[in-house]
């Protein structure tokens, strides 16, 4: 089952809402700041389409997140929004023009859709954060300013909006009060039988 996200009007003029589309569930809205909203070609020799993508800015504008959004060919993939540091992190060995293969990012999502790493690769290519390793068609290299494009975009006014929850958010719906009776846990119990 997919999540559909519709934008819905706030009572602020300046803050958009994405509220999950789905009868009876609660969703909890976290606020972001829409620094960057884009598009990016596949890289895959083989892959057709473009991918959408948002950068955002938590609410306290402390550090970067980089999620696809859309896709629009073929192609399972997360929407979690992944910390830039934690790219960056990953990608520290790299910086020195040594060339990678996109799987080198699959640990930086919770997801492991295996189209993950080749997206946020094209992304990051968009973003002008990498460029195609002059030896091989199928590996990166690590180009510009990272420090600085952080700090330039945390820096751009951007505009305020609100996103559903994601399992590794700091506050989910309901997560200060976890029932611990029996009857609100979800588990598969399975009947014994009865002797005959």
């Amino acid at each position: 089952m997919s999540k559909h996200l519709s934008p819905s009007k706030s009572s602020s003029k300046n803050v958009q809402s994405f509220v999950a589309i789905s009868p009876g569930a609660e969703v909890a809205l976290i606020p972001f700041w829409l620094l960057n909203a884009g598009t990016a070609m596949k890289l895959g020799q083989h892959s057709a389409g473009i991918l959408n993508y948002h950068v955002v800015a938590d609410n306290d504008r402390r550090g970067l997140l980089i999620a696809v959004t859309k896709n629009e060919g073929g192609g399972y993939f997360s929407r979690e929004r992944v910390p830039f540091h934690a790219i960056a992190t990953c990608l520290e060995k790299y910086k020195s023009g040594l060339p990678f293969v996109s799987k080198v990012l699959k640990n930086v999502f919770v997801s492991k859709s295996a189209n993950n790493a080749g997206f946020l690769c094209a992304v990051l290519h968009a973003l002008g954060l990498l460029s195609a390793a002059p030896v091989a068609k199928t590996q990166h290299i690590v180009t510009g300013d990272w420090p600085l494009w952080e700090k330039t975009m945390l820096a751009d006014t951007g505009t305020r909006i609100e996103l559903p929850a994601e399992p590794g958010d700091k506050k989910l719906v309901g997560s200060d009060t976890v029932p611990q009776d029996k009857e609100h846990r979800k588990t598969l119990e399975i009947p014994a039988k009865k002797a005959q």
